[in-house]
């Protein structure tokens, strides 16, 4: 056609197919190069899916075991925290026991004093009344002596006032005694089953957080139940039964006498002592009025308080030499004691006193001593033999605040039975590098170390292998590897004890006190699993970890 250009192939000279052009043989070589660009790509894609699919399974895992590491971390430091809480609570009945004991003591104080004060009432009036009838006899003296007899009823009429706030007092106190001695038997039996069972607490508290802290999907296996059972049988050990023994008078022990100790020395200073005079020295003889008393715990189990006042005067007659005469008169005293059973007389009760006689040491630094029994109550003059005689006017029976819960087993003074730590445990807050003779102690020990192992099966783990349409036969497949199977998380806690400088800037010097279940300073901390215990890990997954230099 005209206007037009077509480029054909010649035909043929027989007539067949056309013989190709140039053009023709160019078009069919881009037909044949198109296809191995194809190819280039599909590869080029199988990669970049592969590439996304490890990508994605990678950050699932890196959030699994963060997951994981936060749930053991948080695990752990619960368990660490539930036990510190445990000790604390203890220590708060420990101190809620010295504290009514300290109590009884005052009471024994107040009702010692009460029967002092009845007693030189009574004998004040009676020396008044004998002076005004010596007055009544003679004329000159009549009028003084009409005076000293109003002063005598008078004093009669206080002596009746202070007999019935005593014997008031009596049944007050009484039923105060009997009411702490069952609380401080409900305390000491509480203290005992806190110590033995609330550890075991932990392996259910354990597996409840890390189920929670995991969406349910990571627990606690047999390996990490039997990792933190040994945290709670440390943690059992460090609470220690100290026996002192039942009965109204049990035998003398080093447990009873740590106990006795602290308790003497958290006396207020009115039961300490009561004690006071005055002495004059003169050249031909000396006088002195003294008052002496306390109240002491007395064979563990009975609080016994007297008071005296003596009056003692002694003169030498001249001209001969050592010729003295003395003077030794009993003014007035008093008694009282809380008990169990009143089947005894007062004296043998409250003798020979603290320490069979000997008096009380005081093992304190902030307040070493040697206090004597009763601060010399029952030592003063003849006073003192009155005391133990007759210490309350209306016989033997007012002398007593009687606990009438004994039959229950509850005791006056110390339990049969308290908690406190064992020997040379926690002993110093932290290892510091240095010895237990640099640190002062017997033994470097800082408490007890929870470890907690939580587990989550990899076929739970959100990679590609595991959710449906991303991966795994028969598309694409990254195998997800881990020992055993399992995402593991490993995390240890200790307990320890240290006393907040912060609250207590004038304490002692550099000292630091030595872990105590009479102190409720427990805490909890978050602590590099110890290396002994990464090495028994990986020995339970078939595997090795190496402890490296410096690790603990």
């Amino acid at each position: 056609m005209a206007g037009s250009i077509a480029i054909q192939g010649r035909q043929s000279e027989s007539g067949g197919r056309p013989i190709p052009t140039c053009v023709d043989l160019h078009v069919a070589s881009l037909r044949r190069q198109g296809g191995q660009a194809l190819i280039l790509a599909v590869v080029a894609l199988v990669v970049l899916c592969l590439g996304v699919i490890v990508l994605f399974n990678t950050g699932q895992s890196v959030s699994k075991k963060v997951q994981l590491v936060n749930a053991a971390d948080a695990t752990a430091y619960s368990v660490a925290v539930q036990q510190a809480r445990a000790y604390n609570l203890i220590a708060y009945m420990n101190r809620a026991t010295v504290a009514n004991e300290v109590a009884v003591a005052q009471m024994v104080s107040w009702y010692s004093w009460t029967n002092f004060a009845l007693r030189g009432t009574d004998n004040f009036k009676d020396a008044v009344q004998a002076i005004a009838v010596v007055f009544d006899v003679t004329v000159v003296l009549a009028e003084i002596g009409a005076a000293l007899q109003e002063v005598v009823s008078a004093l009669n009429e206080v002596k009746q006032v202070v007999q019935e706030v005593r014997d008031a007092m009596q049944a007050g106190f009484s039923a105060g005694v009997t009411a702490i001695a069952a609380l401080n038997e409900v305390y000491a039996k509480a203290s005992w089953l806190i110590a033995s069972v609330d550890s075991q607490e932990a392996l259910k508290l354990a597996t409840d957080l890390a189920g929670r802290n995991t969406d349910g999907q990571g627990k606690i296996g047999a390996r990490g139940l039997g990792l933190l059972e040994q945290g709670v049988l440390q943690a059992r050990d460090y609470a220690s039964t100290y026996t002192i023994g039942g009965g109204t008078r049990p035998r003398s022990s080093s447990a009873g006498d740590r106990y006795a100790n602290v308790v003497m020395e958290a006396r207020d200073g009115f039961s300490r002592s009561r004690s006071d005079g005055i002495s004059l020295n003169f050249g031909f003889g000396s006088f002195s009025l003294l008052k002496r008393g306390g109240t002491d715990l007395v064979n563990y189990r009975s609080w016994v308080g007297t008071d005296t006042l003596d009056a003692k005067a002694r003169m030498f007659c001249f001209p001969l030499a050592g010729c003295a005469i003395k003077f030794d008169v009993p003014m007035a005293w008093g008694g009282g004691a809380a008990v169990d059973k009143t089947s005894g007389s007062f004296r043998s009760v409250a003798s020979p006193g603290i320490n069979n006689g000997r008096g009380w040491d005081s093992p304190y630094d902030i307040d070493r001593g040697h206090y004597t029994r009763y601060d010399g109550g029952i030592d003063n003059g003849s006073a003192g033999s009155m005391a133990l005689n007759s210490p309350a006017m209306g016989g033997q029976d007012k002398a007593w605040l009687r606990n009438y819960a004994s039959s229950a087993g509850a005791h006056v003074g110390l339990p049969d039975n308290y908690q406190d730590t064992a020997a040379n445990k926690a002993t110093v807050p932290y290892l510091n590098g240095y010895g237990a003779a640099q640190n002062g102690v017997d033994a470097l020990d800082v408490g007890p170390v929870f470890t907690v192992l939580i587990e989550q099966p990899m076929n739970t783990v959100r990679t590609a292998n595991n959710v449906q349409g991303i991966g795994g036969p028969p598309d694409f497949q990254a195998p997800d590897k881990a020992v055993s199977d399992d995402m593991t998380a490993l995390s240890s806690a200790q307990v320890y004890f240290s006393r907040p400088r912060e609250l207590f800037p004038r304490a002692i010097d550099s000292r630091r006190e030595l872990g105590s279940l009479f102190s409720p300073y427990w805490q909890a901390r978050l602590v590099d699993t110890p290396c002994a215990v990464r090495q028994e890990v990986a020995v339970m997954y078939g595997s090795a970890a190496p402890c490296l230099p410096g690790s603990h």
